[in-house]
């Protein structure tokens, strides 16, 4: 019994390893948890538009590595995968509501329609070599609800072939009903880290 103890806590003081993972770095936008309440890489980057009536909309990129499983049919990608998806955080209508009057109000109230939108589908990929090329992002062509799109698991779409593992995103104009979202480009590089495990993820 002694012995499983110390293979635990030293497992604990180890931390887990992430495995390779494509770390995104942008001068606009913010890092994001794939997994909000569990620890580990912040892989994402997310992106909202300034005005407050649509700030708690947020796009996310992420890029799937290689052997990254994708939903409904849980196959594995044999590519470098970028994947766009929604994140809705409190919107105004929810905010300093102090009252049981005003809570109720509030929530007899719906939000709009959301639609996330491009100026274009393409994506231009610029590898660490200074070799650069476009993508055509079929989320971008047909856009998206970023309530139905919510999860990094959909199937994305291929950036190239294989493993890469330094490369810039640079995207056209992205608006949330019509409003441009400021976005600057992304540098993804492949790291891994350590982290504490947390178990109740």
């Amino acid at each position: 019994m002694k012995q499983y103890i110390f293979y635990l806590l030293l497992a604990l003081l180890a931390g887990c390893s992430t495995g390779p993972y494509l770390h995104p770095q942008s001068t606009l936008g913010t890092q994001a948890l794939l997994e909000r309440t569990c620890p580990g890489p912040k892989a994402a980057m997310s992106f909202a538009p300034r005005s407050e009536a649509l700030d708690w909309v947020h796009v996310l990129v992420y890029v799937a590595p290689p052997g990254t499983s994708s939903w409904p049919d849980k196959l594995r990608s044999t590519d470098t995968e970028l994947r766009l998806f929604g994140r809705l955080y409190t919107p105004p209508r929810l905010r300093n509501l102090n009252t049981p009057d005003e809570r109720r109000a509030a929530y007899q109230q719906t939000d709009p329609p959301l639609w996330v939108s491009a100026a274009s589908p393409l994506v231009t990929v610029t590898l660490a070599t200074g070799e650069t090329y476009q993508v055509s992002i079929e989320q971008l062509e047909t856009g998206f609800d970023p309530k139905e799109q919510s999860s990094s698991s959909r199937k994305g779409t291929a950036l190239g072939k294989g493993d890469m593992d330094d490369f810039t995103l640079t995207f056209p104009a992205i608006f949330v009903n019509g409003e441009k979202v400021p976005m600057a480009p992304i540098h993804f590089k492949k790291r891994e880290e350590r982290y504490a495990p947390v178990f109740n993820c």
